[in-house]
């Protein structure tokens, strides 16, 4: 008889190659795709600290009185004007108009509402004391990071 391999013996070879090949590919695949997303995740928290701190730089009431001239982000100057800011995916901008540009911002966007809060007793016919910052990372349209922050006007 001739020694060697059938057909079969080779398919089924073939067969038990490919899923030992896959099998050990799969954690490195699994590791890859967290790498990612961790990565995605320290981006968002970067971003959105960002605009948290810009914000905070900004006067708890506006200095002038008046939005007037105030027409882009660099001209805002107290906090209120950050009120239902967004940027759309792709188009995340630094303090001087630059585009973000790491391959991980891409489908991301950013948005941010300033809302007054009033303590109880408070006369909502006053100014308010406090403000809530709320700060929004989105990932192709689900928020991934959401941070919050209340302040104070402390008035000397």
């Amino acid at each position: 008889m001739p020694s060697g391999f059938t057909l079969i013996e080779a398919l089924l070879a073939s067969v038990i190659l490919t899923l030992v090949v896959g099998a050990i590919l799969m954690p490195f695949t699994a590791g890859a795709q967290n790498a990612v997303q961790n990565a995605r995740e320290v981006l968002a928290a970067n971003l959105a600290q960002e605009l948290m701190e810009e914000i905070l730089s900004k006067s708890f009431n506006d200095p002038d009185g008046t939005n007037a001239g105030e027409t882009n982000r660099m001209k805002w100057d107290d906090m209120r004007d950050y009120n239902n800011f967004s940027e759309s995916q792709g188009n995340i901008r630094n303090l001087n108009g630059e585009i973000f540009t790491d391959p991980l911002a891409a489908n991301m966007s950013r948005a941010a509402r300033v809302e007054s809060v009033y303590v109880a007793g408070q006369a909502t016919s006053n100014p308010p004391t406090f403000l809530r910052i709320t700060v929004e990372i989105r990932y192709k349209g689900q928020v991934i990071k959401k941070i919050s922050r209340l302040v104070y006007e402390n008035k000397k």
